[in-house]
């Protein structure tokens, strides 16, 4: 799988001071930081939440391997579209994170 890089526009509206584009864009950095930060900050209750109702799911012949907590996945794939798809970079996010295996 491929991903085109596609521009996107922000139009900013209700600002009586005028700002350049870097500090525009410097906000919005700002803003996503703080959502990745508490993204990441409830992370592992809902990680080890997940898992728990895993651990008891499948049969012998279909056991799964891992659990991803959706946010986290979701995260993961914004960042890097067709990431999760990779089995090399799934093999990596279980090395660095090892509460995700079951």
């Amino acid at each position: 799988m491929y991903s085109t890089a596609m521009p996107l526009n922000i139009i900013v509206k209700g600002s009586s001071k005028r700002r350049s584009s870097g500090e525009v864009a410097r906000d919005l950095h700002d803003q996503t930081a703080k959502v990745i930060q508490g993204e990441k900050a409830g992370y592992m209750k809902r990680q080890l939440q997940a898992r728990k109702q895993a651990e008891n799911t499948g049969s012998d012949s279909f056991k799964p391997v891992a659990v991803y907590d959706a946010r986290t996945w979701f995260r993961h794939e914004a960042e890097r579209p067709g990431c999760m798809s990779d089995p090399e970079y799934r093999k990596d996010y279980l090395k660095k994170n090892p509460e995700a295996k079951l």
